[in-house]
């Protein structure tokens, strides 16, 4: 396991790892960690840190403060991750006369232009995404995986890399100020839930609003952030999908499966099935039924 001590940098045992394996020998093209650091009880200050690759910090105890070039200074405390990246100035570091614990990756690969794309919107930005020890774990791993110099493991920790900085952003996204409440990862969740328990009924906008304790545009502005489609048609979308599993594993007649659905109009049902699914339900099933036993 890859240690140091560096009193400049700490006083305690540091923790850094570089690369050890050709890009070349990589299965995971897009995305590679190229250093690992876990820097606990960091005392200095960096200023006018540049960087070749991409890099974010976590930080997970002590406070400070993060600049990109001329710009804001902004606050750090445990629970922020800033980011780092080419062609600019950094200055960051714990509050004089403190220190903070920091764990860092740098990376690089295209993966990262699609995330400035959709992802990372605001590089500039120090995100507070708070403390979770399920991050620290998946942090560990990724060293840990470096560690050890087999290229099977720099792909796992690449793909770890990738779902930590998902995380990452995501959670930033939902803490930002001004941002409707509803943008709770964990609301979102409960609500699709809530409509995905709901398809074996009439379609019933009232209840999910309510037992929500929310606002019909509440409800439907949810749907539609998280799943890309408006609240009807994510429904229609859901009814249909399980009305196809319900064709491929049962004998049950079409009408049966419109009724158990919500659909008290066949002709309504037949008309979404087709627009959905591209087919009639019958044709569906003629096409998947192979291997449904009789009930």
């Amino acid at each position: 396991m890859t240690k140091l001590l560096d009193y400049m940098i700490s006083p305690l045992p540091i923790r850094i790892i570089d690369l050890k394996v050709d890009p070349a020998k990589l299965r995971i093209k897009g995305l590679t960690p190229c250093q690992f650091g876990h820097l606990p009880g960091r005392i200095p200050i960096r200023r006018d840190s540049t960087t070749e690759t991409w890099a974010f910090t976590y930080i997970v105890r002590g406070s400070g403060t993060y600049q990109v070039g001329n710009g804001p200074v902004q606050r750090l405390e445990a629970g922020s991750v800033f980011w780092e990246y080419p062609g600019e100035r950094f200055h960051f570091g714990p509050d004089p006369g403190k220190d903070w614990d920091e764990y860092y990756v740098n990376f690089e690969g295209p993966r990262v232009l699609e995330w400035l794309d959709g992802l990372i919107a605001e590089p500039n930005k120090a995100l507070k995404v708070g403390l979770d020890g399920t991050w620290i774990r998946k942090l560990e791993t990724i060293g840990d995986y470096m560690d050890s110099g087999l290229a099977d493991n720099i792909d796992r920790a690449s793909l770890l890399l990738e779902s930590l900085i998902f995380e990452f952003c995501s959670a930033g996204d939902s803490r930002k100020p001004g941002l409707h409440p509803e943008r709770r990862p964990e609301l979102a969740l409960r609500i699709l839930e809530d409509i995905g328990g709901s398809l074996y009924k009439p379609w019933a906008e009232r209840d999910i609003w309510e037992r929500n304790h929310i606002s019909r545009s509440t409800l439907r502005r949810i749907v539609h952030e998280h799943t890309g489609y408006a609240l009807n048609e994510y429904v229609s979308r859901l009814k249909i999908s399980e009305a196809k599993k319900l064709l491929r594993m049962t004998n049950l007649q079409i009408k049966q499966i419109a009724h158990m659905l919500g659909f008290e109009d066949i002709a309504y049902f037949a008309r979404l099935f087709k627009k959905f699914s591209g087919s009639s339900a019958m044709a569906f099933r003629a096409k998947h039924r192979d291997g449904v036993r009789d009930a």
